[in-house]
Order: structure tokens, then C-alpha cells, then sequence
């Protein structure tokens, strides 16, 4: 029996976010590959309620501790401001403690495979016999260098990896010329640090093909593998569907700076030129723990609602004339973006947004080049049901072609044989 690791930043369910989907999909892909095998997770438990959503794919579940306040202070002051090794995320992360916890796991159990989350966990490598696999999800150093073109829109760069920083430096860290700095400095760093690690795995896997394909290139690193978000089209969606022809939507975890940035930005140059054509229009945010910011703009702009956290999200999204994804800046094959489009709901967005997938503009999806393209598009779709429904059916052709469980799983069983 296969017994494989997933060491992870946050519980990989339920399936709230694109990150947890992208690690739930991991997890199913690899029983359905080894039906027999046992998958055990250690993790840094970012809500305890979610332990209730426990998938039964996950065998067991070991809580992971992260590191005290003196020792996030010394690997920040040693490791990334002095010794120039690890990234401010790293730092944040790394515990000895548990990271022995995690070396004697490995030497005990003896996983056939162990996956890490993200280069802020791969410190954690530990030595064994099984395959070690790092998922970066994307090029977090492009990201962030992304965000300094777009820094007036960003509440906060930290989003809630904040609350893993000692009091004292969140509040230091929270101070606008300091963020513009960190983020500078963040982004310089995870780009050295994420070459310098790669070596010490045997397979790196991303969202985005094209994201794997320039990390090949830079690194030479020999099994480097895009496995984009399995999404499968709703049975329900097909056809000519219901919908509010005055309702748009924007959904993802607005406590992250490229979600809540685009929020911020649509309200303040977008929104209100599509309210004077369209007076009933709605404009729903969605998703848990918006900023402070986020929670103002629906007393700041009239239409605008922020819901925070929903049970169910795709019915939102479903009753929607559009969703709308504004992003500024961000890296990979956006989860949001393939979900609505898998429901049958056109999609409103930029290059940013479309990075990553191959669609075609006007027929998949709209790709706007500037504000006044993507006001004209967001009134169109709401306003001609006729267009809505031809661009409906073409996202979800687009998506079963390019998005169905064969098409993302084969990556995966060519790491896994």
C-alpha cells in the first residue's frame, strides 16, 4: 500500500478558495491513481471549524505549530534581513520544533511520496526514500513584483498573512513606505529562493502550464509539470439559463491583495460609469474576510455589496448576469475564472486575468484592454441576452475541452509511476 505526505500551509479543505481546490484536486487525483493508498496531511490549521469538513480521501490529520513570536523575530533578523536565505514568508513559517516533528514523521512512516505546499513550507524538507514533490501553485516573486505597478489600489501586501507576524512588526509592517520596501524586497528574495530550492526536490509542479514551462527554462530542472484546476462543467449549466440581468459578481478571499485590490479598483474607476447606464445594477464581492477597505466601498458606492464568507458561492455566482475579475496583477491560471465559466457564466476580465489560457476574445471570454472596453463589455453581457447566452455556451465548451479530470490528471500519474 502506498502511503503518500501532504505537507500543507493551511488545511486543504473544505473548498473555499482556488488554493484549497487546487489541493483537494492533488488529494483525489492521487487516490484514484493508488485507490488503496493512505494519504495523511500535516498541517498549520488555519480554522479549527474547518476540521469538521474533513474529506474522507485524508486518512489522518496531524496539527502543525508554527513558530513563536522570539523565533519569528531571530528568522527574520537572521535569516532574511542579515543573512539574506529566506524569504519574510519562510521566516514566518519555519519552526525547529516542528520541523523535527515533521523528520522524525518521515523517518517513522517512510511515505512513498511526500507533496509540500508552497516554497514558504519547503524549508521543511526533510530526507526519506520516498519522491518529494513541491507544488509552488505559482511564481509568488512575479506576483509580488506585479503588485508594486498597482501599489495606490492595495490595502494592505501582507492580506492575511499578517496575522502570522509578531504584533509589533505587523504594525511596523503596516506603514505604506514600509510595504512598498517589503514587497520590493519579498519579491527579489522568493526569486532567488525559489531557483535555490527547486534542487532539492524531485518534481516541481505549478498551476499554470506556461508558469512550468519559464521555471523549466530558468532552472533545468528535469520534471517540472503544470497541472492546471480540474473543473467540470455543471450538468445544469448547459443550455439557455436563468439568471439577474442587473446582478455582477466578483468572488475571491478578499483578505489577499491582488483580490482585494481589484475590488477596490473596479469600484473606484469602473463601477461607477456602468451604475449611470445601468441604475439597477448590482455589484456583489464575494468572498471571506474582506479588509476594512472592501467593507467601506458598499457605504461608498451605491450598488455595491460585500457578503464576506457564503455557504454557497456557485449559487451566487450562477444567478449572476457576469462575473467580473479585474485582477492588476497576479500570476497563474486564475480558479475563479475557470469555475464561473464551467457554470456558464461569462467572464469579464483583462491579460491578467486570462494569463495562462488559451481562449479567444469575444467567444470565450472578454478580454479588456482598457476601462472603457471592459465597461462596454460588462453592459453588453448584462444587457443582450442573446450575446450572454452565445458566450454561456462557449465557456463551457471551453472548459470541458481543456479542464476535464483526463485532461489535468495526467501530469500527475506521469510523477506518480
Amino acid at each position: 500500500m502506498k502511503k503518500i505526505l501532504f505537507i500543507t500551509n493551511r488545511l486543504p479543505f473544505p473548498a473555499t478558495d482556488g488554493r484549497k481546490n487546487m489541493l483537494l484536486q492533488y488529494i483525489r487525483h492521487m487516490k484514484e491513481i493508488y485507490p488503496d493508498s493512505e494519504i495523511v496531511n500535516l498541517s498549520f490549521i488555519d480554522d479549527p471549524k474547518y476540521m469538521r469538513h474533513r474529506p474522507p480521501e485524508i486518512g489522518r490529520l496531524a496539527d502543525l505549530k508554527l513558530p513563536g513570536m522570539v523565533e519569528k523575530l531571530y528568522n527574520v533578523l537572521v535569516h532574511s534581513l542579515i543573512r539574506r536565505r529566506w524569504p519574510l514568508q519562510v521566516s514566518a513559517y519555519y519552526s525547529r520544533k516542528t520541523h523535527r516533528q515533521i523528520r522524525e514523521f518521515i523517518r517513522e512512516e517512510q511515505p512513498d511520496f511526500v507533496l509540500y505546499d508552497m516554497v514558504r513550507v519547503a524549508e521543511y524538507w526533510s530526507e526519506g526514500k520516498g519522491r518529494t514533490v513541491l507544488s509552488y501553485d505559482d511564481l509568488l516573486s512575479r506576483r509580488y513584483k506585479r503588485q508594486l505597478d498597482w501599489f495606490q489600489y492595495i490595502p494592505s501586501i501582507l492580506g492575511g498573512f499578517s496575522n502570522k507576524l509578531p504584533g509589533s512588526l505587523k504594525r511596523f509592517a503596516e506603514l505604506k513606505f514600509v510595504q512598498k520596501r517589503l514587497i520590493a524586497f519579498e519579491s527579489e528574495m522568493l526569486r532567488r529562493y525559489e531557483k535555490k530550492v527547486a534542487d532539492h526536490f524531485d518534481h516541481l509542479i505549478f498551476t499554470s502550464p506556461a508558469e512550468a514551462l519559464d521555471f523549466r527554462e530558468v532552472t533545468r530542472h528535469d520534471s517540472c509539470h503544470g497541472i492546471p484546476m480540474k473543473v467540470e462543467p455543471d450538468a445544469h449549466a448547459r443550455g439557455s439559463r436563468r439568471y439577474d440581468p442587473n446582478k455582477l459578481v466578483f468572488v475571491g478571499k478578499m483578505d489577499i491583495p491582488h483580490n482585494s485590490s481589484a475590488a477596490v479598483y473596479f469600484c473606484e474607476r469602473i463601477w461607477p460609469r456602468i451604475k449611470r447606464e445601468m441604475p439597477d445594477a448590482a455589484f456583489y464581492i464575494v468572498g471571506k474576510n474582506p479588509t476594512a477597505e472592501v467593507r467601506q466601498l458598499q457605504s461608498k458606492y451605491p450598488g455595491v455589496v460585500v457578503t464576506g464568507e457564503v455557504d454557497d458561492v456557485k449559487r451566487i455566482v450562477r444567478d449572476s448576469a457576469l462575473m467580473v475579475a479585474p485582477l492588476l496583477f497576479g500570476t497563474g491560471i486564475k480558479t475563479k475564472i475557470l469555475e464561473a465559466m464551467s457554470w456558464g457564466v461569462p467572464v469579464v476580465t483583462n491579460r491578467i486575468g486570462s494569463e495562462g489560457l488559451d481562449v479567444h476574445h469575444g467567444e470565450d471570454l472578454f478580454i479588456c484592454d482598457s476601462e472603457d472596453e471592459m465597461v462596454r463589455s460588462v453592459i453588453l453581457l448584462m444587457g443582450d441576452k442573446e450575446t450572454n447566452d452565445h458566450l454561456s455556451g462557449n465557456s463551457i465548451r471551453y472548459v470541458s475541452s481543456r479542464f476535464s479530470g483526463p485532461a489535468t490528471r495526467k501530469n500527475m500519474e506521469l510523477i506518480l509511476s
